[in-house]
C-alpha cells in the first residue's frame, strides 16, 4: 500500500479520565515469540485474553514482532486480517473500557465492538472517530482518540468506553500495541441484587448467565 501523501488531520484529544474501578488487563504481546504468525481461523492467548484471527481485505496473517512503530518490544501487525479479543476471557465479565496504541500508514482499517462495526469516515484514520458513539448489543460505546501526524502515517491511542465483550481490530498498514481492558470492581463478592455473574453490573449478561445455568444443582 502507498503511504499517505495528502495533508494530514491533526487531532489531539484528552482521553477519558475515568479511573479504573477494578482489574486492568494489558496485552503487550511480550509473552509471544517474535516472528509468531497467526492465520485466519487461528486462535491464541496473550496476557490471559483469548484472540482469534478473522478475514479482512487481502486476508493474509497476523504477525507478532519488533517493529518500533506502535510501541516498544513486540507489536501486533494484522496484515490484511482482523484480530478479535475476547474481553470476557480474563474472567472479570465484560470490560468497561478498552484502549490500544496504534501506528497506521494507509489502507483500510476495521474495528468492531461486541460484533458491531465502527465505520471509518476516511477508511484508515482513527482520528475522526473521536467523540462518536456507536450502538452495540451490550449498549452504546463512546470512542475517544488522541492522535498525531507522523511522517507518512498517523499514530496515537484509541479508547472505547462502555460495556465491552469483544474488540476486533484490523488493517493493512496498521501496527497495534498495549491493548488494555479495564473492568468493574466486583466488590469481592458483595454484589448488588440481580448481578448473577458478579461482574459489578446488572445487565443483559446476567440474564444470559441465569438462562445458561437454568436447572443446575447448587452445592
Amino acid at each position: 500500500m502507498s503511504s499517505i501523501t495528502s495533508p494530514v488531520l491533526f487531532v489531539s484529544v484528552a482521553l477519558s479520565s475515568v479511573a479504573a474501578a477494578g482489574p486492568v488487563v494489558c496485552l503487550n504481546f511480550e509473552d509471544l515469540a517474535p516472528g509468531s504468525v497467526y492465520h485466519i481461523g487461528d486462535t491464541f492467548t496473550t496476557g490471559g485474553i483469548n484472540a482469534k484471527v478473522h478475514p479482512h481485505a487481502g486476508d493474509v496473517q497476523a504477525n507478532i514482532d519488533i517493529y518500533g512503530r506502535a510501541g516498544t518490544g513486540n507489536e501486533m501487525y494484522p496484515n490484511n486480517v482482523a484480530v478479535e479479543f475476547d474481553a470476557t476471557s480474563a474472567g472479570h465479565g465484560p470490560a468497561v473500557r478498552a484502549k490500544f496504541d496504534y501506528w497506521e500508514g494507509g489502507g483500510i482499517n476495521v474495528m468492531e465492538v461486541n460484533g458491531a462495526v465502527v465505520n471509518f469516515p476516511h477508511f484508515f484514520d482513527f482520528g475522526p472517530l473521536t467523540g462518536t458513539t456507536w450502538p452495540t448489543a451490550l449498549g452504546s460505546v463512546t470512542i475517544n482518540v488522541a492522535e498525531v501526524a507522523a511522517p507518512g502515517a498517523f499514530e496515537g491511542t484509541v479508547e472505547v468506553v462502555g460495556d465491552i465483550q469483544s474488540l476486533r481490530i484490523g488493517g493493512q498498514e496498521l501496527f497495534v500495541d498495549n491493548v488494555c481492558f479495564e473492568y468493574q470492581d466486583s466488590g469481592n463478592g458483595d454484589c448488588c441484587e440481580g448481578d448473577a455473574n458478579q461482574d459489578g453490573q446488572v445487565n443483559f449478561q446476567d440474564l444470559i448467565s441465569v438462562i445458561n445455568n437454568w436447572g443446575s444443582q447448587c452445592p
